[in-house]
């Protein structure tokens, strides 16, 4: 192999390198895009509650899968629900984060995409309680140290259904993907599909382009 080949494979396996660490990127008004999962997540943990969703279509009384508790707990159903009726920043695709192709219960989850948030995004070691405003490095040039706010220390509902009146969660307290019934009382934690802009390019595809660029006038120049 020459030696333009071996330097352009240097380049190529630096790319590589950059493109494959998880990166969380501020998109602006409340909005945290994911490039591992290629979600956006609400920044806003219990956007239910701030929102005053929670008060005006409160379910109170007998607790059930459709119940709505001021706070922003609420049953599975009701859960669904609240996520397929949001529009927010001029979107209304949201729904509640996944559980994954084959959750299972336990400790260092990471399949769903609460228990990448917890562990990969956030840092969180099993058996530890998540904090009320989550901290992380916004991957945007430029961007500095941002807050992922009003994180919950309790249940948050995953989408999928477990078995009949049991469905998926994820308990933000200690990192633990566990089965809970559908009339319980969780917190929501709304995504969407997708980036939420036009994506810049990537500064590993930046690195490589100029790379090769400077490769191909280097190579250009000792042929004079």
């Amino acid at each position: 192999m020459n030696t333009f080949l071996l330097r352009l494979v240097a380049c190529l396996f630096v790319v590589v390198s950059s493109s494959s660490h998880a990166a969380l990127y501020d998109r602006g008004n409340g909005l945290i895009y994911d490039d591992v999962l290629d979600i956006t997540w609400m920044q806003d943990a219990n956007y239910a509650h701030t929102s005053g969703y929670d008060v005006a279509n409160a379910v109170v009384g007998t607790y059930g899968s459709y119940y709505i508790a001021p706070g922003g707990r609420m049953g599975w159903e009701a859960a669904n629900a609240w996520a397929a009726q949001l529009e927010y920043a001029g979107y209304d695709d949201w729904r509640l984060a996944s559980a994954g192709n084959a959750p299972a219960f336990g400790y260092n989850a990471t399949d769903g995409e609460l228990g990448h948030m917890y562990y990969n995004n956030l840092g969180m070691t099993a058996g530890t309680s998540i904090s009320h405003n989550m901290s992380f490095t916004d991957a945007t040039p430029g961007g500095g140290t941002e807050s992922f706010l009003n994180v919950q220390s309790y249940a948050y509902w995953y989408g999928e259904e477990y078995a009949n009146e049991i469905a998926w969660g994820f308990h933000t307290s200690y990192g633990r993907v566990d089965a809970n019934s559908k009339s319980d009382s969780n917190f929501t934690w709304a995504v969407r599909d997708g980036d939420v802009s036009s994506v810049p390019v990537p500064a590993a595809a930046w690195l490589f382009g100029s790379a090769l660029a400077g490769l191909l006038v280097a190579r250009s120049k000792n042929k004079e």
